[in-house]
């Protein structure tokens, strides 16, 4: 089959990319043919058009922007994003959804008057054309049964990683403030979740954990610089001696995952940067959740820092006695593997093309 993704084209930017690229190889190795129609990335508000003709080969999979005229040639369109109805119509295939976004991060803003994703994704669910509306987190059925008909819910168990790319590499990231236990924080804020809990309590910690450093990859930045609250917030940090290094959004993640002794996430579902840590074989500490508990390595209450400082001491006592066996973490990263989503979704492909 000619199955196309239709997303931003956006490498080492944009996770929902990121994302989107993962489940393309997992198609490609699915043995379907697979295309990618840039839909333009959005920056401050001003798009940033087009792309045509440029490729992203990273980790020995190439993705090559096409026309957006090829798209008549599709036998399934995986839409990751909205997209213009004058190129749609070129084509009959039926289209699958993906829902990137978390409910509260859908809805919030549109509450604000910044975007109508929420309503979106309630108007796309109910075209004739839309075969399914798929997610990766179960935890939030109940918040999609609100807007999505019953029989279009797609829900698949864990995201979608590839594991030719996150792996036990010899490639690793070398931090510039070393310390003797090396914490990173990778996070990209959202308007659904922030940082500022999880860093009181990362604090408290190191003011009885000297031997920590707490690396913030991926932090907001303005134009190279960091916002004056975030100075504030991490001054006690760096006077304390725990603050690592200090940075915006860099390539090759996974580096920095073989790099780091854990991460720590206040994301209490799987997102992306907890499953390509454990991936790597990384110890991963994240917010308390039944449905994540037997992949990550140790959860707690991102908002109590008393229950931060507690995960942190758990996960030196655990690394002093070389309890963390990267081998046994990859082991149940395997729920993530490409694998498993093109088996799933072959089964879907199978029954819209007769």
């Amino acid at each position: 089959m000619n199955i196309f993704h239709i997303a931003p084209f956006a490498p080492n930017r944009c996770g929902l990319y990121e994302a989107a690229r993962d489940m393309m190889r997992a198609d490609f190795i699915g043995g379907h043919n697979v295309f990618f129609i840039d839909s333009g990335v959005t920056n401050d508000g001003k798009s940033e058009g087009r792309k045509i003709g440029v490729a992203d080969d990273r980790a020995g999979f190439k993705i090559e922007t096409c026309k957006p005229i090829e798209i008549n040639k599709a036998d399934i369109i995986i839409m990751h994003t909205g997209f213009s109805d004058n190129i749609l119509v070129q084509s009959d295939a039926p289209l699958l959804w993906v829902i990137h976004g978390r409910p509260l991060a859908c809805f919030r803003p549109e509450r604000m008057k910044q975007g109508q994703s929420y309503s979106m994704y309630r108007n796309v669910s109910r075209w004739q054309r839309t075969k399914a509306m798929i997610y990766f987190w179960k935890e939030y059925i109940d918040h999609w049964k609100n807007i999505i008909p019953n029989e279009k819910h797609l829900v698949l168990d864990y995201p979608v990683i590839d594991e030719h790319r996150f792996n036990s590499t010899k490639n690793k990231h070398i931090f510039k403030n070393l310390g003797k236990y090396n914490i990173l924080i990778c996070d990209s804020e959202r308007i659904d979740n922030d940082l500022y809990e999880m860093i009181i309590g990362v604090t408290k910690a190191a003011e009885i954990l000297k031997d920590f450093k707490f690396h913030f990859y991926g932090i907001s930045l303005d134009n190279g610089k960091m916002h004056n609250c975030y100075n504030i917030l991490l001054k006690r940090l760096k006077d304390l001696g725990c603050l690592g290094d200090v940075s915006g959004r860099v390539k090759n993640m996974e580096t920095l995952y073989n790099s780091a002794d854990c991460i720590i996430s206040p994301n209490r579902i799987i997102t992306r940067t907890i499953a390509e840590a454990l991936s790597c074989g990384c110890p991963v500490i994240s917010q308390n959740n039944p449905h994540t508990k037997n992949i990550v390595d140790i959860t707690c209450d991102m908002a109590i820092p008393e229950d931060v400082v507690h995960a942190l001491q758990l996960f030196k006592v655990n690394k002093d006695n070389n309890n963390f066996d990267k081998d046994k973490i990859q082991l149940r990263a395997k729920v993530f593997n490409l694998e498993n989503y093109y088996t799933k979704m072959n089964q879907i492909y199978k029954s819209l093309v007769i």
